[in-house]
């Protein structure tokens, strides 16, 4: 009997089958998230849907914005009456209780101007009815606007002239980022050569420690710091021990702190890449350049170190784009001027329940990410060019 031929057709369908299922799983867990923070920035919520007659009404008559405001109040519910209450007031601080006392006599209200000035004066003042006029629509920017400084004017446009603290936190947020990545890059190349290159003995123990602090939680490691740092702590009671200092440092809820303990949770993630490039470079070269008459020094920076240059350069991405996203560790372990942009984001998610405000955080720092990594790869597309260095 002859065996009957495969059907390439087959084949196809199996690979078609394999390349779409990890491209529905990718796209579920990773782009659905990413799309519902983007929509979640610029979605007005409850007050691009509950505004409706408002939102219809004629602006240049005011009896007839009133009595849409009215209705508008009327056709809510309690829940839908909160969630409109609670985004004029991220607007313009005071107007919840206004709009919910208002909402709650409604019925018994004059449904003309003058009857919402009478039963609360504060309706006499345009600063309200500008908030209202600008978020009646389904999306909005005044999220992005708060992030980054800028305004709305009154035709809805992004203008300068706003409060840049969110900027400040993100610059904030690079800084310690860059500042955790050359500390942790300074430690860990050291180590990571003692790994691929000392006795298999050292070399183990070194590997075994650097392992056993990746299986620690972070929130133990953290915690473990807080411990360490504090002015009653271990590292300020041997410096005072061998006369070092004459009182103790305050090492914790600082930058210092921050850095350190990031750093500490950050190690293993330099120390693999580097070390797994490193086993590959043969021992023979060094071996080589040390028979031509070049010395240790000249061995390692002109034949050694550039070609580690790859595991430094995928360690440093790695523990950079980490570092941006830390949360637990510099709130625990910096002071209120050293917690990054996760802090806020966390804040807005958790104490204010501003989701749009918390979504344009994350879309933000996922941008500056992208720009980052878009430069990053500028470079290196022109260093490998003909005309580049390699």
């Amino acid at each position: 009997m002859h065996a009957s031929p495969r059907r390439p057709g087959g084949a196809r369908l199996a690979a078609l089958v394999l390349l779409v299922l990890p491209l529905a799983i990718y796209s579920f867990l990773y782009l659905m998230p990413i799309g519902s923070m983007v929509a979640l920035s610029v979605d007005n919520g409850e007050l691009g849907r509950s505004l409706i007659a408002f939102r219809d009404a004629d602006p240049a008559d005011a009896d007839a914005r009133a009595a849409a405001l009215l209705a508008d109040l009327q056709a809510m519910d309690a829940g839908t009456q909160g969630a409109t209450a609670r985004g004029l007031n991220q607007n313009l601080a005071g107007f919840r209780s206004l709009f919910l006392n208002t909402a709650r006599k409604s019925g018994e209200i004059e449904p003309t101007m003058a009857g919402l000035v009478a039963f609360d004066p504060r309706w006499a003042e345009e600063q309200y009815w500008q908030v209202m006029d600008r978020n009646t629509a389904p999306f909005t920017l005044r999220h992005f606007g708060q992030a980054t400084g800028l305004v709305l004017d009154d035709n809805g446009r992004l203008t300068a002239g706003g409060d840049d603290i969110y900027v400040q936190i993100m610059w904030r947020t690079l800084m310690i980022a860059v500042q955790v990545t050359l500390v942790t890059l300074l430690i860990s190349y050291p180590l990571a050569y003692a790994v691929a290159n000392a006795r298999p003995r050292f070399a183990g123990f070194v590997l075994v420690a650097v392992l056993m602090s990746f299986w620690t939680s972070i929130l133990v490691r953290t915690t473990a710091w807080v411990i360490l740092l504090q002015t009653s702590g271990l590292v300020n009671a041997f410096l005072l021990w061998t006369g070092a200092i004459a009182e103790p440092l305050q090492l914790i809820f600082n930058r210092f702190g921050a850095i350190v303990s990031m750093t500490h949770v950050l190690l293993p993630f330099a120390i693999i890449p580097m070390m797994n490039v490193m086993r590959t470079i043969p021992k023979s070269q060094a071996d080589a350049s040390r028979s031509l008459g070049a010395g240790p020094i000249e061995t390692f920076l002109r034949v050694y170190f550039p070609q580690t240059i790859r595991g430094v350069a995928v360690a440093a991405g790695t523990v950079f784009i980490l570092a941006l996203g830390f949360y637990i560790t510099p709130s625990l372990t910096g002071g209120p001027r050293d917690q990054m942009v996760s802090f806020y984001i966390a804040a807005f998610v958790k104490e204010s329940l501003n989701w749009g405000m918390a979504s344009a955080l994350s879309v933000l720092l996922l941008g500056a990410v992208l720009v980052i990594v878009a430069i990053y790869g500028a470079a290196r597309w022109a260093m490998a060019r003909p005309g580049g260095r390699a």
